[in-house]
């Protein structure tokens, strides 16, 4: 792999810094470790890792793909490290939940290649519907966990994973947070690989294949395996202590590197002796003589009392009576991210510094600006169309993803959200109980994530519900990740017009549905038609709403975009029916004026439609 690459992130000379995105410096530690496989479901904040081995995978000889659902993107990228190569797998927290079937087994089997799996948390749930702490498959499925505070820590923990996978043929996780992976940091490069592993499978069932009287000698083989991953940490780098104070402070993730910059701007290196955790399980000698070094302890670390635990145990074991602060003490919140100012309060309370002096500044109350879709988004009009046929009293199940968006005013178009692919589920129980017609909004890939199984649950108790499948040709709030329904194009930034890919009307009627309607969200009467009958129908039926995402269109269409739409002040009487319906961010009111912004409308035209003075045209090239 030489350095005449196109792409920066295969650049670059051993001991050269570099600038790097948290995310693409897990990938360059990935290439430095010489992987060879990568799969992944996208999701924020996780997304940049599979999009760049998507444009990388060529030159860098990796074998990739984008999965169908991260149960399926662990499952392929294990079964790739068996054969010897060191795979690699990406997806969000809350797609290592799903996951948990196959990833519960995997260390029982354990691997041959170096195998990481990459789980980016989102503490604060700021693009997720919860927060989860990964921390945990350290203690329950015996998985090491690496937790990066910076980039350069994401680069070195990752090339460092893959090699310690092989050694205690464990698979690893690999845990960066929101800020760890959409910070950018100057991290140390190392070499590129000038061989990688064989690849090969040898046949070995006894070792392979769990069945409950090989599974019983795994588990006791396992114990051993792990105490050797906690060694093997042991004499890693990724467990530095600073300073040499009687107080103690550990820390983990990002709020270690909120921690070390406190104590740096307090010049607090002489009191106060930092201990950073960057991996699980936490080596008892790490925290043994951490212990016995310090008076007391303050443990910094979002999320769960995770660490802290370890620390009270440990000191417990050993015999010393300290206090050890920290979340069961009051001193910080269980839930939600931490900030620096944060972190510095309670770093002051505990070494004695007076609390810094705050300014009080008055600022007035801002509007609420909740998340809206996006100017000519087609599910905008798909929902509006459907909202005029099944009305306001139906209950709207809905689904993650960009049709989540449909929440609220006014649009009505999401009365209960879950996980992926729970709409249809939920759209069954509470049309079994209720005896009415309930609507199910999802998304293209989140009917091939995990629609499917659903939709079969409810073809089999015949529910009265109508599955609306919003496709929009694209993967569109991970990062515009190709879709099943649209044939990729040979590079992720190459321009060029979708093609027809996966036929959902086959699947659904490969599953027993009679009643499937093809619509363009766009052709009211066509769409409102369908609805008609999908509404009237009886047992499930389904309607397939196919339109592009109006960003990634543009995208891949510059140059042939639609003329966009203006607003006759003369024949508008301020009604407000079309922000009232359809919550366009196109269309501005201004001291009670209306207009359109001709840059954000992308001409769809269903705002005209909706107008009932004729108020709304189209610009002609004379009034552009």
């Amino acid at each position: 792999m030489g350095t005449a690459s196109k792409h920066a992130i295969l650049q670059g000379s051993p001991g050269e810094r570099m600038s790097l995105l948290g995310n693409l410096a897990i990938v360059r530690g990935a290439i430095e470790a010489g992987i060879q496989f990568f799969s992944c479901y996208p999701g924020t904040p996780s997304s940049e890792v599979g999009d760049t081995f998507a444009r990388i995978a060529g030159e860098a000889d990796v074998v990739f793909e984008y999965s169908v659902n991260e149960k399926i993107t662990v499952e392929i990228a294990f079964a790739a490290s068996l054969t010897g190569a060191r795979a690699m797998c990406g997806m969000k927290h809350l797609g290592l939940a799903y996951a948990c079937d196959p990833a519960s087994t995997m260390p029982y089997v354990g691997v041959e290649g170096g195998l990481v799996i990459v789980s980016a948390g989102d503490p604060s749930a700021i693009t997720s519907p919860n927060e989860q702490d990964q921390r945990h498959f350290a203690r329950f499925l015996y998985f090491p966990v690496f937790d990066p505070s910076t980039p350069d820590d994401a680069l070195q923990m990752t090339r460092f994973a893959f090699e310690f996978s092989e050694k205690t043929r464990l698979p690893v996780i690999l845990r960066p947070t929101t800020r760890v992976c959409h910070s950018s940091g100057m991290v140390e490069l190392g070499p590129l690989p000038d061989q990688r592993n064989e690849i090969r499978f040898t046949k070995d069932p006894s070792r392979y294949v769990p069945i409950p009287v090989n599974a019983r000698r795994m588990r006791v083989e396992m114990r051993d395996r792990f105490k050797k991953a906690e060694d093997l940490l042991a004499a890693s780098a990724f467990f530095p202590r600073t300073g040499g104070g009687r107080l103690g402070i550990i820390a983990s993730g990002v709020a270690y590197a909120y921690t070390s910059q406190v104590i740096e701007e307090l010049g607090l290196a002489s009191d106060v002796t930092l201990q950073q955790v960057g991996a699980y399980p936490i080596p008892e000698s790490v925290l043994d003589d951490f212990t016995k070094t310090v008076d007391s302890v303050l443990v910094v670390e979002q999320l769960t009392p995770f660490v802290e635990e370890c620390v009270s145990l440990s000191a417990f074991r050993n015999g010393r009576s300290m206090p050890v602060l920290g979340k069961h003490s009051g001193h910080f919140p269980s839930e939600f991210e931490y900030t620096p100012d944060l972190v510095e309060d309670v770093v002051r309370e505990f070494v004695g510094r007076e609390r810094r002096k705050r300014t009080s500044v008055s600022v007035p109350d801002l509007p609420p600006r909740p998340p809206v879709l996006c100017p000519g988004c087609p599910h905008r009009a798909t929902f509006y169309v459907a909202g005029k046929v099944f009305g306001k009293k139906t209950v709207y199940c809905n689904d993650i993803g960009c049709y989540t968006l449909g929440y609220g005013e006014p649009l009505h178009a999401c009365d209960v959200l879950l996980c992926m692919g729970s709409s249809i589920s939920q759209a069954s129980g509470i049309a079994r109980m209720t005896g009415r017609r309930t609507v199910a909004y999802l998304g293209d890939s989140t009917f091939f994530h995990s629609g499917l199984p659903a939709l079969t649950n409810a073809v089999q108790a015949n529910d009265n519900i109508t599955v609306v499948i919003l496709d929009n040709y694209i993967t569109a709030m991970t990062g515009f990740q190709p879709s099943l329904t649209t044939v990729p194009p040979a590079s992720m930034e190459a321009q060029s017009t979708p093609s027809a890919g996966f036929s959902i009307e086959a699947a659904v009627r490969g599953l027993g549905v009679t009643e499937v309607y093809s619509i363009d969200p766009y052709d009211e009467d066509e769409a409102v038609e369908a609805f008609k009958k999908a509404k009237d129908g009886t047992g499930v039926s389904v309607v397939v709403s196919h339109s592009p995402c109006a960003v990634h269109d543009r995208r891949i269409r510059k140059g042939q975009a639609q003329a966009p739409f203006t607003i006759d002040q003369e024949r508008c009487n301020a009604c407000s029916l079309c922000v009232r319906q359809l919550g366009c961010p196109a269309i501005l009111v201004t001291d009670g004026t209306y207009t359109i912004d001709a840059d954000l409308c992308t001409g769809c035209g269903l705002c005209a439609r909706v107008c009932q003075h004729d108020a709304i045209q189209r610009l002609t090239p004379e009034r552009v």
